[in-house]
């Protein structure tokens, strides 16, 4: 009886659809398990069989806590089990994408006709940006379209529609393909064909079946954060509400020679967050910004600081009744404030006196 994966692996999966455990059937007395992510060995053990069977479990864990720490989406994964002799049986070149989510479409369909994000729409800043991902075949990606609903001046209160159809995002391999959508970017498109000066309202944007709507507004976010969602690529969370800095300074005095010193000084500075009302939907996608392994905020045009989230309120319904507000707090992982100069690239903590 020679070593042999009884499982049976289809090519492509969502690392939810992982199955999380494998049994290797072999008449050997011990045999080494090791799981590879990107031929990058993540998992390595001897196991002894009973009744010729060994079973290996947590095998959907160990793929994704290798893939966020390398800050993956998509890898090959391969398993090999190899014998005393040194000849092996193989798991080889399963392609798999990170997910936090199990869906019923399986992982083929759900990657053909949806986005790399658990939301169907966004409110976006006319200053701010919209990062849409999907994974893609080798040479086999869909038409690619916006529909674009847009005003101007000369019509007032009157939303008008352009279609523009864009040319097909291609690869010549199987990989995540990203596009950065902007009020600037589709105005410009408007605007050369149709001759005018709009402003855009929103647009249905569209890859094969995939669709996401995207509304502008006027209106500037309270709060911008970047973090990696459930699929372990990078999205950008605006919020809208209040923002309320509480700063906590704890200090020891002493007495010498009739003079009060200050000494061991704690601050503390904690940002409190309250969101507008938003639908169960929107609620939903916040979360994974509560639980992301890597949140940032920018402190200025080219610097981006590391954020800690904590003190989360998050009691989502589906009532139709009631608009669902989050509640949180962050601060900066590094335990200081940034200046908001646009311009600097230092950062400072203010409530030390003014020493840096």
């Amino acid at each position: 009886m020679a070593t042999n994966i009884t499982n049976t692996f289809a090519s492509l999966y969502l690392t939810a659809h992982l199955p999380e455990k494998i049994y290797v059937g072999t008449d050997q007395p011990s045999i080494e398990v090791s799981i590879y992510v990107d031929s990058f060995k993540v998992f390595s053990s001897i196991y002894y069989p009973y009744n010729q069977v060994v079973c290996v479990q947590n095998i959907r864990s160990i793929v994704e806590d290798a893939m966020v720490e390398q800050q993956l989406d998509i890898a090959l994964l391969q398993i090999e089990a190899m014998e005393t002799d040194g000849s092996s049986s193989f798991v080889d070149d399963v392609k798999v994408i990170y997910s936090r989510f199990r869906t019923t479409l399986g992982s083929e369909l759900f990657l053909a006709q949806n986005f790399l994000t658990t939301r169907k729409s966004a409110l976006v800043p006319r200053n701010g940006q919209v990062n849409l991902n999907n994974y893609t075949q080798a040479n086999t990606q869909g038409s690619n379209y916006a529909l674009i609903y847009y005003s101007v001046p000369y019509i007032p209160g009157v939303a008008l529609q352009y279609n523009n159809v864009m040319p097909k995002i291609q690869s010549s391999t199987e990989r995540i393909v990203t596009v950065n959508l902007t009020h600037a970017y589709f105005k410009g498109i408007v605007d050369t064909a149709m001759s005018t000066d709009c402003k855009v309202l929103g647009v249905e944007y569209h890859i094969g079946s995939r669709q996401f709507n995207i509304f502008f507004t006027d209106e500037q976010p309270t709060e911008t954060f970047h973090f990696l969602n459930a699929f372990n690529v990078s999205e950008i969370a605006y919020l809208y509400g209040t923002t309320t800095v509480k700063t906590d300074v704890s200090r020891n005095e002493a007495i010498c020679g009739k003079r009060t010193q200050l000494y061991d000084e704690t601050v503390t500075v904690k940002h409190e967050v309250e969101t507008a009302p938003m639908t169960y939907d929107e609620a939903m996608w916040f979360s994974q910004l509560f639980t992301s392994k890597d949140v940032n905020r920018k402190t200025s045009d080219r610097i981006s600081a590391a954020v800690l989230i904590s003190d989360i309120t998050s009691e989502v319904t589906d009532s139709n009744k009631e608009m669902v507000k989050l509640k949180f707090s962050w601060k900066y992982a590094a335990g200081i404030e940034y200046t908001e100069d646009q311009n600097s690239d230092l950062f400072m903590n203010t409530l030390y006196g003014g020493q840096q």
